[in-house]
């Protein structure tokens, strides 16, 4: 096999905030061991616990935030690996395509997912004779044991507080017009809100600021057109950068790659590794 591509870790925080909203070329699995904070994603939020497993799909914006002590096995890995060690009748890519899924663990499987978890984490690839397969079979255990969890289980359950219940109609709003001139006197004049108000509420429930989000959003617009095949001019122009030099420059910035270069090593089959 070849192009295997995954980072798996244990990881820990005596508290943990991730600085804004962010979003990866690459497919990640979180089992918390710790009860603490939340995670918002795909406009909604959610509560971190322990005893859950957390699939966040590749493109996908998100961010954490641990009030406390944050502990956590974590695995990335990316869409190659998964279409690589996929089967006919065993599709990774097909069983973890959800852009979200937290779902509620028994206890039987919390302990079988952290066990696989630090096996894979302990399994390095050391570069002697058989740890590079020792490594892949880790791997393909922990994702069959996941996937199957995933595929079985019901729909997720929103923790909504009452801050994001009164931003989620801003967010749509957002979305639907992200093509749009969009400025924080206009999302506040349609909702006849004040700014400064509308800021305080959409960083109570979010944590990040309103204008951030619609610059991470049509970044992530304009990644999938990219991706479609789309010029770049036109990328920009259609997630709403009036002027392509400055979408260039925001995206670069926050992709750490230029718009004419993701899609080239898209098209031509290289990972594309982006972590903000």
């Amino acid at each position: 096999m070849t192009g295997i591509e995954f980072h798996a870790r244990l990881k820990q925080n005596d508290s943990w905030s991730m600085s804004r909203l962010h979003f990866h070329d690459y497919y990640e699995l979180m089992l918390p061991l710790t009860s603490s904070g939340s995670i918002f994603v795909k406009d909604q939020i959610y509560p971190l616990q322990r005893g859950q497993l957390y699939l966040i799909s590749e493109n996908t914006l998100h961010r954490t935030i641990a009030n406390g002590f944050h502990s956590r096995y974590v695995l990335h890995v990316s869409r190659r690996t998964l279409t690589e060690l996929s089967t006919q009748q065993t599709d990774f890519v097909r069983l973890l395509q959800d852009p979200f899924r937290c779902v509620p663990l028994e206890q039987t499987q919390f302990e079988q997912l952290s066990c696989l978890f630090q096996s894979l984490d302990n399994c390095q690839n050391d570069g002697e004779f058989g740890s590079d397969l020792r490594q892949t079979v880790s791997l393909i255990e922990l994702l069959l044991a996941a996937s199957q969890i995933l595929h079985l289980s019901p729909a997720d359950d929103i923790a909504q507080s009452k801050d994001f219940a009164r931003i989620n109609p801003i967010l749509d709003y957002i979305h639907d017009n992200l093509t749009e001139p969009l400025s924080l006197d206009r999302i506040a004049g349609h909702f006849f809100l004040n700014k400064h108000y509308l800021c305080r509420i959409f960083k109570a429930a979010t944590g990040f600021s309103v204008m951030d989000y619609i610059i991470r959003s049509r970044v992530l617009r304009a990644r999938q057109l990219l991706l479609e095949g789309v010029s770049v001019q036109q990328a920009g122009e259609q997630a709403g950068f009036a002027d392509n030099s400055h979408f260039i420059r925001t995206f670069g910035n926050l992709t750490g790659t230029s718009p004419g270069r993701y899609a080239r090593e898209y098209q031509s089959g290289e990972q594309v590794h982006i972590d903000n």
